[in-house]
């Protein structure tokens, strides 16, 4: 009954609560808790005042950082000119000296039949340009404006490539090149991150695959298993597939091969 009497009367605490505050008071607690209070908001201002000298240098190390990367696309645009460059250089010096071994050799019978030994195993290797009537083959990425799995689907990757050229040698192809990259029997695709590399070095889409082999190639390939799977992809994903044939193309000499092992023939290995 006693404790309903002082609910009734209004009382906030118990007796015991009121001389615990009592004591706190006398105590000078309530001063230790306005100490607290106040650190409590000296390290709340601190935490702030760090948290904007930390935005202050990221927004001053974000031009940094996009001067360095820039600095390195141009790096790499210049050195792949270079490079294109002295493959130029390659080529005019090569196209110089096959010019004169064939004068060299067409001064005799013996150096006549040499030269067409010499024709046909460039032609194997792809060491020698070619001419003549082609397919040409253009993939490229499909344009969707979807999230990251309706862009992945719609990508082409360095398989779709491998099935492509193969598809057009099964087709009859001759010889064939991939953005001017002419393609041998030890020339690779595969990817690099999201860059399709041929025979080492990086192409850019869209994806123009040449190939030589007389009229009719393109209805050959088109017919082929290769050419209804490409079909199937531009019609389910999106990608970009055109084929067409022109009359005159002519396709460069592959790179020399860099020879890394060589012995006399004859010679045990």
């Amino acid at each position: 009954m006693s404790l309903l009497a002082d609910l009734l009367s209004g009382s906030g605490l118990d007796p015991g609560y009121e001389a615990a505050a009592a004591r706190r008071a006398a105590s000078g607690d309530r001063r230790s808790r306005t100490g607290r209070v106040s650190r409590l908001l000296a390290a709340t201002v601190l935490l702030g005042l760090l948290g904007a000298v930390a935005v202050i240098q990221v927004r001053r190390g974000a031009p940094v950082a996009e001067r360095q990367r820039n600095a390195l696309i141009g790096q790499i645009r210049s050195r792949t000119a270079e490079t294109d460059a002295l493959q130029r250089q390659a080529g005019t010096l090569q196209r110089r000296t096959e010019a004169l071994r064939r004068s060299a050799l067409a001064r005799s019978d013996a150096g006549q039949d040499a030269r067409r030994e010499l024709d046909r195993a460039a032609d194997a290797a792809a060491a020698a340009s070619v001419r003549g009537s082609a397919a040409i083959v253009t993939v490229d990425d499909a344009r969707t404006s979807g999230g990251a799995a309706a862009q992945q689907d719609g990508h082409i990757y360095d398989q779709d490539l491998q099935r492509l050229v193969n598809g057009l040698w099964a087709a009859g192809a001759t010889a064939v090149a991939v953005n001017g990259q002419r393609m041998t029997a030890t020339t690779a695709i595969r990817s690099a991150g999201d860059a399709i590399l041929v025979d080492y070095r990086p192409l850019s889409p869209p994806y123009t695959v040449t190939a030589l082999g007389g009229h009719g190639l393109d209805t050959a390939f088109a017919g082929s298993p290769a050419g209804r799977a490409f079909r199937t992809l531009k019609a389910t994903f999106g990608i970009r597939y055109d084929i067409r044939q022109e009359d005159d193309v002519r396709l460069p000499a592959a790179p020399a091969l860099r020879l890394r092992y060589a012995r006399t023939e004859g010679t045990p290995k």
